[in-house]
């Protein structure tokens, strides 16, 4: 299967596969996209504060962190943090 002509979708969906942390629909896949928006801010800046939704809020994870986080992600790897980041941005991700 060539990774590169999967749609964001489908690879969340070999992601869920890997975790029963989140569900395979596409309201979770929504809330899933917006805990990778945060990571990839995160992933951006070496500032302890970031600023989210209007408010300053400190970051769960370091810059490389959230890297490391965003290269498992595209190689469809599961990483535990992706739920601690829901977690602390108080998402519900059991959708």
């Amino acid at each position: 299967m060539d990774k590169n002509k999967l749609s964001g979708y489908d690879r969340y969906i070999l992601l869920t596969q890997q975790t029963k942390a989140m569900r395979s629909n596409m309201q979770a896949y929504g809330v899933f996209q917006e805990i990778l928006q945060f990571v990839e801010k995160c992933s951006k800046t070496d500032a302890k504060v970031i600023k989210h939704n209007d408010e300053y809020v400190d970051k769960p994870i370091t810059r490389d962190q959230a890297q490391r986080l965003l290269d498992k992600v595209s190689n469809i790897k599961w990483d535990n943090n992706i739920t601690a980041i829901g977690k602390f941005l108080q998402l519900d991700f059991r959708v």
